[in-house]
């Protein structure tokens, strides 16, 4: 079992350091070449730090663990609020987040965290009507997330951020090129990275009897770390620029996350368990 853990420590570490080192960056450059404002650059940054949670999601579903799947997006969803909590906390930000010009996204986080609990109270986890409803609370979402960006549309910060390092050798087209490059080799990283973390979540589940829901929580602590790594980038890059919207780009980071884990990757975890693990 001591070997099973120490492989399971090393998996998840390797992923952290892929997702901040290989999805971070990139992204952030893409965002600021693209004259991106700091709510897209968020969902951005939201999306890519699920990458942990989307790859370990496939193999353990595919090991027939959904019970992990769906803890490990509970406990992931109520991490990252608390991990932004934490990073604002840090960079006396944290008001901000309580902010009433965030309700529709504090709302939002609100459900993320709501609902998998009522899926998980009512032993739905493994029902194929998750399916069709996560998928049109995904389209609901997208229509909100361009109503809070229509309502309250916001310039890119080009008077506040003049000192943001990127290679100004490349022209913009070959400056996304690499960094949209570098991002499909971390993902693709992170595919083989998660189909080990899958082999090794099934020793620990099946070998030695860990129970799901110590599997899927231990999960998510670990899947969450990209989540943490950007939260506190965000508020130590903003505060080096002298850029003041800080908030809006962790808020609709932490945003994106929850609700790609749960109407995405867990929408997906759902269809990989059904059609290849049952039975």
């Amino acid at each position: 079992m001591l070997r099973a853990l120490l492989l399971f420590l090393i998996q998840v570490s390797l992923i952290v350091v892929v997702a901040r080192f290989l999805l971070y960056k990139p992204a952030k450059g893409i965002a600021h070449r693209l004259r991106l404002n700091e709510r897209a650059s968020g969902q951005i940054l939201g999306y890519l730090t699920s990458a942990p949670e989307f790859v370990t999601t496939i193999f353990v579903a595919l090991n027939g663990f959904m019970a992990a799947v769906a803890y490990n997006i509970l406990s992931s969803n109520v991490i990252n609020v608390f991990l932004a909590f934490m990073a604002a906390a840090v960079y006396g930000k944290w008001r901000e987040l309580l902010s009433r010009a965030l309700w529709r996204e504090q709302l939002l986080i609100a459900a993320s965290i709501a609902v998998p609990i009522v899926v998980l109270a009512t032993g739905q986890v493994e029902a194929a009507w998750t399916i069709p409803a996560f998928l049109l609370g995904y389209v609901g979402y997208l229509l909100v997330i361009r109503k809070i960006s229509t309502d309250s549309a916001v310039p890119f910060e080009t008077d506040e951020i003049v000192h943001m390092q990127v290679d100004s050798r490349l022209s913009t087209r070959w400056y996304i090129t690499l960094n949209a490059g570098i991002i499909v080799v971390a993902l693709g990283g992170l595919y083989f990275l998660g189909d080990a973390l899958g082999t090794t979540v099934r020793e620990l589940g099946t070998t030695f009897g860990v129970p799901e829901i110590l599997l899927g929580v231990l999960i998510g602590v670990v899947t969450s770390l990209p989540e943490l790594t950007t939260f506190f980038a965000s508020y130590g890059w903003h505060r080096a620029q002298g850029s003041t919207r800080a908030t809006e780009e962790v808020s609709h980071n932490l945003l994106a996350s929850n609700a790609s884990n749960l109407l995405l990757v867990q929408t997906v975890g759902v269809l990989i368990f059904l059609l290849f693990a049952v039975g």
